[in-house]
């Protein structure tokens, strides 16, 4: 074929105009113009939950062994959004449990007194003994929590799970449960010992409301020392474990000063620990354990979390992984409100008002509080975020492959407090 000087322009210019075109990349969406297209109404209409993002919430928790819902604490709104959440895992197939960030022995005195026509009060009394011994259940919103899902369950042998260190009050109530297991005369003498340290720091404590006057801050560590010797010479195998947990809760307590990185692998180790003690406990012939766990944000991501650890959400996505099964992470905030502040030991928790785009860990979330649906929660599906290529940030990168879903409240009100 004869190539004319026509032709070979028009070849040319055709090049040389697709070549323009290549040049000039699409333009990316962005994280503000995708947000709309996966924010969704919720509500909750006599405990139920109703709206655009029912559908796509329930399915998604029908779908996992392992709900995980990553809050902002002491409101009362987000309690309420659990026990709804209870019920939709009562309602698709049940659960077996219901996680808390507390300790052990906490969990375990919710978990007697479920039966209680006094349950609350036997929290207040214990409290009024050893103030600051109870982390979230001693709140009657968490501990009304806690009965909800019990009831909703649909499963026998229902357990609420404590997996957290002994909160800074506790010292005191430990002793006690040490000095009940019925050590020998060498352990005993070192438990009374410890207790008169403890009460001479209690009371240091309650004047000033300084948390660091209390004993698990204070005692000394050769104190510690010396009791661990007696207690391995005739204390019972309840005393030791006991006192383990006061010692790593006074460790954990103790790093935050000077070494606050460890502090907080530590304690993320030590809930990988209790979450799979627990669950091999719980486990079984039947239908393996179904778990709903309920912690502050920062705890649940997959991945790594703002504080650079590896925390309990990685750990159970992974173990989730490992069983061929699946986890469903729910970060559950408010766009302002009101927030409790702990104020000090024995005190009466202050009300301070927040915005969380003003707040410096969470400003990332101003797009999302611009996206919100008007006069309802809403709801964000992050699933739909992701390998999107858009430009989101460190935080907000973070988050969307960290958690599934967002929920977010577009205002939340303290707890009722009861001290």
């Amino acid at each position: 074929m004869r190539i004319t000087l026509i032709t070979f322009t028009a070849a040319a210019l055709s090049c040389s105009l697709f070549a323009q075109t290549q040049a000039v990349p699409p333009q990316k969406p962005t994280l503000e113009s995708s947000l709309p297209s996966v924010a969704y109404a919720l509500s909750l209409e006599d405990g139920k939950i109703a709206g655009a993002g029912a559908l796509i919430l329930e399915t998604a928790i029908s779908q996992a062994d392992f709900v995980l819902l990553g809050e902002d604490h002491l409101t009362r709104e987000i309690p309420r959004f659990a026990a709804a959440v209870c019920d939709a895992m009562g309602a698709s197939g049940g659960f077996s449990a219901l996680a808390f960030e507390a300790s052990p022995a906490i969990a375990n005195f919710v978990q007697e007194s479920l039966r209680s026509p006094d349950r609350f009060g036997k929290m207040a009394d214990l409290q009024k003994r050893y103030p600051d011994s109870a982390a979230f259940l001693g709140v009657r919103d968490e501990n009304d929590l806690a009965a909800h899902c019990a009831a909703v369950s649909q499963r026998s042998g229902f357990r609420i799970w404590g997996l957290d260190q002994e909160f800074v009050g506790s010292a005191g109530w430990i002793l006690e449960r040490m000095l009940a297991t019925e050590p020998g005369p060498t352990a005993r003498a070192a438990i009374l010992q410890l207790q008169a340290m403890e009460r001479t720091d209690e009371e240091e404590a309650r004047k000033t409301g300084d948390p660091s006057k209390l004993f698990l801050f204070a005692v000394p560590a050769a104190e510690i020392e010396k009791a661990a010797a007696a207690l391995d010479k005739d204390g019972t195998p309840a005393t030791r474990a006991a006192f383990r947990e006061l010692t790593e809760s006074r460790e954990i307590y103790l790093g935050q000063g000077d070494k606050p990185s460890d502090s907080n692998a530590q304690r993320a180790r030590l809930l990988k620990r209790n979450f799979l003690a627990d669950y091999q406990a719980a486990s079984g012939p039947g239908k393996p354990p179904r778990v709903l766990l309920k912690f502050g944000d920062w705890h649940l991501y997959k991945g790594i979390n703002p504080l650079h650890q590896r925390d309990l959400g990685n750990f159970v996505a992974e173990f989730a992984d490992g069983r061929n099964s699946t986890s469903l992470h729910i970060m559950v905030m408010g766009a302002k409100g009101t927030h409790a502040i702990y104020t000090g030991y024995g005190r009466p928790l202050k009300f301070e008002p927040f915005a969380m785009d003003q707040d410096e860990d969470y400003r990332w979330m101003k797009p999302a509080i611009a996206a919100q649906k008007a006069g309802s929660r809403t709801l964000y599906d992050l699933r739909k975020l992701r390998f999107k290529r858009l430009e989101l940030g460190a935080d907000w990168e973070r988050v969307v492959y960290g958690y599934d879903l967002l929920v977010l409240i577009p205002e939340l009100t303290p707890a009722g407090l009861d001290r």
